[in-house]
């Protein structure tokens, strides 16, 4: 923040307001402290080393000014009250003529309309400070607070996922509008208002106005906390960023609290989370990454829980049809822990599709187990099911040995969770829309490594011992092959109508 801008009547007195007025504390007193060493031309130091302040009244959201009781040798043992603050407040309390006071109220509205924030300057000879009246107007500063970068582009982002962004400021009414439609967060139809309009208005009233206001102005503390209250009563979910003593109830309040990293100690405490780097853009980079780990927690469990229900359905069918089990306890976990458990881990870490944040925010009630997901365990459990219970039932009439049915269900089961699984790398699109398979190489190694433990028990007699398996024939591994990739083509398919039909999810 640096002041761009400055009307003085009284150039001495306002640079001594400026100086001695100041704490130093925050954006705002370090950009007039720097405008008065330039205008100077020496250290404002040297002024504080000179006089005494004798007290104070520290600039609250209330007041929204700073006063302070100065006396020294640089005022010829006369002490001075200097006022800064909200110009229309400082000049309330101001002996001005009619029409310097117009001519100045004429230049907030213009700077205001340019993006400036402004601060009115005022003295009086010193008196009691709870005295809030014959001060003398001796200027105006402006001062231009840039937008950080990328923050045009993150509101743009957040609009487009459907959140909605308003601004809650102390600052003069036009300048939040200007600020808000130079970044896109104030958009044609919306409205600003101000913190007596918001004070004048029920909470039947404020619920109503807050779905179309984006800009609040000029605000209160006590009113931080009746819009975040107004916004849930609409059933919205609210988070809200601050900084202050003054933001801690509507922290509490909002459904998650979020503080700057140079917030108070009173704030960070009432926050959920604390944004070290005081950039905008890092919440909607959090809200991604949230929308990114969801949507791979339900490829996760949607993927393992049809690789679970194909191996349950195909035991409870045999055991109700009187044939002997098609799988042992030793071979199930073969295939959950060796074969299918990295594989289900690295899908969890597969990256973010393209246009995650184009989608609208999900209810609070969003089940894990959409539609989609729903549909694809019930067509991978019955498909996979079906399948091995015919070639098992094939192999054991065939040779009256069920460690033969046991032997191609095995392989068959195995061999089919490491070829579907591609096709849960995105419950939306198709396999020649997603992310090239080197995008999640991790992905790629484990299911070539849950093929080889998939084949090597075959291999090794002792093991296929262990695991009560018995080798199987080319053609019989080609039947294993031509299952895992009709079970690929169902998953496909199944993803495609169920899309159809649920569009929304």
């Amino acid at each position: 923040m640096r002041v761009s801008k400055a009307e003085f009547l009284d150039p001495e007195r306002a640079l001594q307001t400026m100086v001695l007025c100041n704490d130093l504390e925050g954006p705002v007193d370090i950009a007039i402290w720097e405008h008065a060493r330039q205008t100077m031309n020496s250290d404002p130091q040297q002024m504080v080393d000179q006089s005494k302040r004798l007290e104070e009244e520290l600039f609250t959201s209330e007041t929204k000014y700073m006063i302070t009781a100065i006396t020294g040798n640089m005022f010829q043992g006369q002490g001075y009250n200097f006022l800064k603050g909200a110009p229309e407040i400082v000049m309330g309390m101001c002996k001005i003529a009619p029409e310097e006071k117009a001519r100045f109220l004429a230049l907030v509205d213009q700077w205001a309309g340019e993006g400036l924030r402004m601060i009115g300057l005022a003295c009086r000879p010193l008196g009691k400070l709870d005295d809030y009246s014959g001060y003398t107007w001796v200027g105006l500063v402006g001062m231009e607070d840039p937008v950080r970068e990328g923050v045009v582009e993150a509101i743009r982002v957040a609009q487009t996922a459907g959140i909605q962004v308003k601004m809650i400021t102390g600052d003069y009414r036009l300048t939040a509008e200007h600020i808000a439609r130079s970044t896109g967060l104030m958009q044609s139809g919306d409205q600003s208002l101000e913190g007596p309009e918001v004070a004048a208005l029920s909470a039947e009233q404020l619920q109503e106005r807050v779905r179309t206001t984006s800009v609040f102005a000029r605000i209160r503390p006590q009113d931080k906390l009746r819009i975040i209250k107004a916004l849930q009563a609409n059933g919205e979910i609210t988070s809200m960023i601050g900084d202050g003593v003054n933001d801690a109830p509507a922290l509490q309040r909002a459904n998650i609290g979020v503080v700057v990293g140079s917030a108070t100690d009173v704030a960070k405490e009432t926050a959920d989370l604390i944004l070290l780097d005081n950039n905008f853009s890092t919440i909607v980079a959090a809200i991604e990454e949230g929308r990114v780990i969801f949507q791979n927690i339900r490829k996760v469990v949607a993927y393992t829980l049809s690789n679970s229900f194909a191996e349950v359905l195909t035991i409870f069918i045999s055991m109700i049809l009187g044939w002997p089990a098609p799988l042992i306890v030793a071979q199930i976990l073969w295939i959950h822990l060796i074969c299918d458990g990295p594989s289900d881990i690295v899908l969890g870490f597969e990256p973010k599709e393209h246009a995650i944040m184009d989608e609208k925010p999900k209810s609070l009630k969003e089940p894990i187990l959409n539609h989609l997901g729903l549909s694809l365990i019930g067509v991978i459990s019955i498909s996979s099911a079906a399948a091995v219970l015919f070639l098992f039932h094939h192999l054991y009439s065939a040779h009256g040995n069920a460690v033969e049915g046991r032997s191609i269900v095995f392989a068959s089961l195995a061999v089919n969770s490491m070829v579907y699984i591609f096709a849960y790398r995105s419950m939306r699109l198709p396999l020649f829309r997603m992310h090239k398979l080197s995008a999640n190489m991790p992905l790629v190694w484990a299911v070539l490594a849950g093929l080889a433990m998939a084949v090597l028990p075959f291999l090794i007699p002792g093991l296929r011992d262990l695991l009560g398996l018995v080798q199987l024939t080319v053609w019989e591994w080609l039947e294993v092959a031509g299952i895992a990739l009709g079970l690929l083509a169902v998953v496909e398919v199944g993803k495609w109508i169920s899309n159809k039909m649920h569009a929304n999810e």
